[in-house]
């Protein structure tokens, strides 16, 4: 029986300096058994850690379909757990358990298949691995939206892969909310000024949609009202929530809203079942 409470070590097979305090770490499980085994989904996360330094979960951001060779973190540094997985380079180890939680739900089940996805800051990481898999055909055959936000150009995440998200059919828009862009394009992405809520205004929503977002939760507050003028039902809508986890597992509490665990019955939950304790 597997222990879910037991990380397991990995081995980085790179890391690349994506933003001024962001890396995006690809790992692989030291065990080539376990790692041909691994798969996750969507919106499901990691709990990395160091011996002596504790752990923190991390959104899996690769795409599911290469599970089996690797995956990978985005990791922000912001405290002592983040600064030394910085330090660490091609060939280091580190230890995992995942994957852990519920992720975003298959596009199979969606009442409106066109999509909707909404990111404000670190957010937009909680969404890479969803825009990596509708770009593999179902981007062409629904309408697929993407709205980015992001604090200035300096912190924009993974603009290497914008040109082929569009190739694929889908339509992304970046906005910055603290310093206007020196640039009218990145990578062929047309950038704005402003709140993300602006989008909304300047450009034409997609529509018999499914929204899907993460961010700050005073993002949600106001993105969600726009959403519903445009007649989006609650049942339609799904969060990324952000909560400060300890086991991943539900045991802990640390991340309990009303009657639902973050780490458990989410991070992903649909805006109808916790707009009460929102």
């Amino acid at each position: 029986m597997i222990n879910p409470y037991q990380p397991l070590p990995v081995k980085i097979l790179s890391v690349i300096q994506e933003t001024p305090d962001t890396k995006i770490f690809r790992l692989k499980f030291l065990d080539s058994v376990k790692q041909k085994q691994f798969y996750f989904w969507q919106g499901q996360f990691a709990q990395v850690g160091l011996p002596g330094q504790g752990e923190a979960p991390f959104d899996i951001s690769s795409n599911s379909h290469d599970s089996t060779a690797y995956f990978e973190v985005a990791i922000r540094q912001v405290g002592r757990l983040t600064q030394a997985l910085h330090h660490l380079h091609k060939g280091d180890r580190l230890y995992v358990r995942a994957p852990l939680g519920k992720g975003w739900p298959s596009t199979d089940v969606l009442s409106q298949k066109n999509l909707l996805l909404v990111g404000g800051g670190c957010g937009f990481l909680a969404l890479k691995s969803v825009i990596e898999e509708v770009s593999l055909g179902y981007a062409k055959k629904h309408q697929v939206q993407v709205f980015y936000g992001c604090s200035d150009e300096a912190q924009v995440l993974f603009k290497e892969r914008y040109q082929d998200w569009q190739k694929s059919g889908i339509k992304l828009k970046l906005i910055f909310d603290k310093k206007e862009p020196t640039k009218k394009y990145i990578q062929g992405i047309s950038c704005g000024y402003g709140l993300i809520t602006k989008l909304f205004e300047t450009e034409k929503v997609v529509t018999h949609a499914s929204a899907f977002l993460c961010g700050p939760p005073v993002m949600f507050k106001f993105v969600i009202k726009k959403l519903q003028e445009r007649g989006f039902k609650d049942s339609e809508i799904y969060l990324s929530l952000e909560r400060r986890m300890s086991c991943g597992l539900g045991v802990c509490q640390h991340c309990a809203i009303g009657d639902k665990y973050v780490c458990k019955d989410g991070p992903v939950f649909r805006y109808d079942e916790v707009k009460d304790y929102l």
